[in-house]
């Protein structure tokens, strides 16, 4: 049987329908040659270009004349049903490619983690670190399409010849607080501007609009920066919008903002505005900072030195009153709570991939009695 191993990424960008759409698709072989490197036109409006993550804004794709269809030739063209298709959340990647392959190793899911939920999934770049030692992206920067599609490759290799042993130690990215005191608008058309904007935050709740950035294409994007993780959620409460989720299920609002066109009369556009992490996120990461909190206190200090005067900022620990305590438990006994279910629902689409799986078998022999 003639096997070969390919490994493949895409980039992908939001679109007015709330999903997503291949804008890059790279492959790379076993010895990381590469195979495939298109850029792809959208066969959607474009909400959002994500060029922070992407690295593509409207004018790279301008004179782009491969279709999606070309991408998912191109693709197809690669795999025969011996190929091993290798990739981190590949689901992501076959579900935008509108692709379904039998053979697979996602990096996603082949390891576990030491005090870890099951349900947990680490980034490529933290699970390059904990396998391969070393970090291959500037999370400041944007993905490297190809370097994206090869990491995969190593780490597979790495596990061939090394095996998995045990449990993998990786390192937790916390969730900065300032993150979730922020509320992200995008979808922005170009007649609105930031006073506009502002003029839907509520007046008795204080928020800053950054200047709205276009990254070169129709519609723009935002932060409103809030006081505090309150401020900021009781604002997308009062926002009137039908609730809805993002494709990272993410809480999300399609909101009306009232303009004056070009005659001067007066018309509501429409405008998205999302948290910046899921509410299950938010609740983990409130869990963690309620203990922190609850567990530490800091406090200035002053010292005089004959000439001058030292601020001193230290952090002390203190004993937890009952009350804390409580607290504490509560907060945990929620995200147990959730990870319960989490795992619940894994459970579940195991069962059915187990279902799918047979099926694909069942297919597979049809094809090979074919005379």
């Amino acid at each position: 049987m003639n096997e070969r191993m390919i490994s493949l990424d895409c980039e992908m960008v939001d679109c007015d329908d709330n999903t997503k759409a291949i804008v890059r698709v790279c492959a790379v072989d076993a010895e990381y040659k590469v195979l495939l490197d298109m850029l792809v036109k959208p066969n959607r409006p474009v909400l959002d270009y994500l060029t922070s993550i992407t690295g593509i804004c409207e004018a790279d794709l301008q004179n782009t004349t491969c279709s999606f269809l070309d991408a998912q030739a191109a693709v197809l063209n690669l795999l025969t049903c011996n190929t091993i298709l290798v990739g981190h959340s590949l689901h992501n990647d076959l579900k935008a490619l509108k692709i379904d392959h039998a053979r697979l190793i996602d990096t996603s899911f082949l390891f576990q983690f030491r005090n870890k939920p099951e349900s947990f999934n680490a980034g490529l770049n933290s699970l390059c670190k904990a396998v391969l030692g070393y970090t291959f992206r500037d999370d400041t920067k944007p993905h490297d399409c190809i370097l994206d599609a090869t990491i995969p490759m190593k780490i597979v290799h790495h596990v061939l010849m090394h095996g998995i042993n045990g449990p993998l130690d990786i390192e937790s990215k916390m969730i900065d607080e300032g993150q979730l005191c922020k509320l992200y608008f995008h979808g922005i058309p170009k007649v609105v501007s930031v006073n506009d904007l502002q003029k839907l935050i509520p007046q008795n709740c204080s928020c800053s609009l950054n200047e709205i950035s276009w990254s070169g294409g129709k519609y723009g994007t935002t932060y409103g920066i809030f006081k505090s993780i309150d401020a900021a959620n009781w604002t997308f409460t009062k926002f009137k919008g039908v609730l809805g989720e993002d494709s990272y299920g993410r809480p999300q609002k399609t909101i009306m903002v009232a303009i004056k066109s070009s005659r001067g009369k007066a018309k509501k556009v429409p405008v998205r505005v999302r948290k910046m992490i899921s509410d299950d996120d938010a609740a983990r990461s409130k869990c963690v900072l309620k203990a922190e909190n609850t567990l530490t206190q800091t406090f200035e200090v002053n010292e005089n030195d004959d000439s001058m005067c030292t601020n001193i900022v230290s952090t002390k620990k203190r004993k937890m009153t009952e009350d804390d305590q409580a607290a504490v438990n509560d907060a945990l006994h929620s995200c147990c709570g959730h990870l319960q279910e989490i795992e619940s629902l894994k459970e579940q689409l195991q069962a059915k991939n187990e279902e799918v799986r047979e099926l694909q078998k069942i297919i597979l022999d049809l094809t090979r009695q074919r005379p």
